[in-house]
């Protein structure tokens, strides 16, 4: 794995091909992989960091920024690694505190929004079958914005 890790990283070289040398594809679905069950490792202290934002947001303005902030890394991180239902959370979560002041609505979008993507990243640590969960009305109601 740590070959593959340097040869997707500028400047690395490899014994077994040239610096400038393009991976194949197999090599960067394989580090894709490896960057994914890292992502799954560490998602729990996102999701908790999302949840203490999430308490501190109604009533301090850098707790809503912060957020927001983590909504969008949830976001581009979750699509980046191939689990898109998750990065779409991150996404409402994103849109919800960008609102100023935050709203008890956008409260309540982003708390549900929070508390799918625990549910999900809690299914996919305990090692359980985690498919697309676009098909849970909750998540397609936060998701399209209907109620």
């Amino acid at each position: 794995m740590g070959d593959i890790q340097s040869r997707l990283r500028p400047g690395a070289s490899s014994a077994s091909r040239a610096p400038s040398a393009v991976p194949t594809r197999e090599e960067i679905a394989e580090a894709r992989e490896a960057l994914r069950v890292r992502f799954l490792v560490l998602a729990p202290r996102r999701v908790a960091a999302l949840q203490e934002a999430l308490l501190a947001a109604a009533e301090d303005e850098d707790a809503r920024r912060e957020l927001q902030r983590l909504g969008h890394q949830l976001r581009g991180t979750a699509a980046t690694v191939g689990l898109l239902d998750l990065g779409l959370l991150g996404g409402v979560i994103e849109r919800a505190a960008a609102t100023a002041p935050f709203s008890p609505d956008e409260q309540a979008r982003a708390s549900a929004a929070v508390a799918l993507a625990d549910e999900y990243v809690s299914l996919a640590c305990s090692h359980r079958a985690v498919g697309p969960i676009a098909d849970d009305p909750r998540f397609k109601a936060l998701v399209t914005g209907s109620q």
